[in-house]
């Protein structure tokens, strides 16, 4: 049995589309997969538009993705760069995702990542995500980046970032 979804392999974060295979030759997974399509007539709704858009992805030629790869690449760079430029701030580099968890290291947003990221949209515009909404034990005192915006855009977000946090240290 084999599971895979189209946001990671198709940068479309947000399509809710995936796909389960069943290979099976010496049918011993009858039960399962009768039971798994009784499930699947149940569920009729999946959004047209996007399966149309999957289904291009699998049948069309797919060179971009080599250059879209190497774009994202450069901005996660981009960004692993500016977040260890910035006092109160540390990462691990992503090695997969769209997105990276920022780890807030000042004692003064110690398990207040929510109100960080509050804070920062209010006072800076800046849209991030709390680390504690995904996991309390180790999303806290994270936030949430995701690097899919153009290089400029990106810079312009950590500019607001460091200021916000060198305005709260003061």
């Amino acid at each position: 049995i084999t599971l895979n979804g189209v946001s990671k392999v198709y940068y479309a974060p947000g399509w809710r589309i995936g796909y389960m295979a069943l290979h099976d030759p010496n049918n011993k997974l009858l039960n399962i997969k009768d039971g798994l399509e009784r499930l699947l007539r149940s569920r009729l709704c999946a959004s047209t538009p996007a399966q149309y858009g999957y289904l291009a992805g699998l049948n069309d030629d797919d060179t971009w993705m080599n250059d879209y790869l190497s774009t994202l690449k450069q901005r996660n760079d981009v960004c692993v760069s500016l977040i260890n430029d910035i006092e109160g701030l540390s990462v691990e580099k992503p090695q997969g995702a769209f997105y990276m968890f920022i780890k807030l290291t000042e004692d003064h947003w110690n398990k207040r990542d929510k109100e960080f990221v509050l804070d920062l949209l209010n006072t800076k515009h800046v849209l991030t995500v709390h680390g504690s909404g995904f996991s309390d034990q180790f999303g806290k005192n994270h936030f949430r980046v995701v690097f899919l915006p153009s290089e400029e855009i990106l810079i312009d977000a950590f500019n607001r970032i460091d200021d916000l946090l060198k305005e709260r240290r003061n």
